[in-house]
């Protein structure tokens, strides 16, 4: 046994100490999509529904706001809730398509800048990359 680290010769390279290997990694997306209207009247089901998505495990969780019409304070505060929740469960949560309305609740709480926020269910799901995996 030698005491020297492992070596590895790339292609003719010099000596590398560096050993890389890739692994593709197949990704649980679950979207959970919200149409209508999200206010204190609906927030005992909307927190039940991302606390259901959040329980189930996906490595992703996509929240679809594209339908949704309206979104106030309560809706944000499920939607705040969900995240600290996904996050403890080693899921990362992302909003999709937030309406002009939701984009402007968000950027006047700062929010925007808590959650991650794609313009489209399509730009969420294509997400290849996990920040915490």
């Amino acid at each position: 046994m030698s005491d020297q680290p492992d070596r590895h010769d790339t292609a003719g390279q010099a000596d590398v100490r560096l050993r890389v290997t890739a692994r593709e990694r197949a990704v649980r997306a679950l979207v959970c999509r919200l149409a209508g209207e999200a206010d204190h009247e609906t927030r005992a089901a909307l927190d039940e529904a991302l606390a259901e998505a959040v329980a189930a495990g996906p490595d992703l969780l996509v929240v679809d706001l594209a339908p949704l019409t309206f979104c106030d304070s309560s809706c944000l505060n499920a939607l705040l809730r969900a995240r600290e929740d996904a996050e403890a469960a080693g899921v990362w949560l992302v909003l999709a398509g937030p309406g002009p309305q939701i984009r402007r609740l968000l950027a006047i709480t700062g929010t925007d800048q808590v959650f991650t926020v794609r313009a489209s269910l399509q730009a969420a799901v294509g997400v290849s990359r996990l920040p915490h995996g």
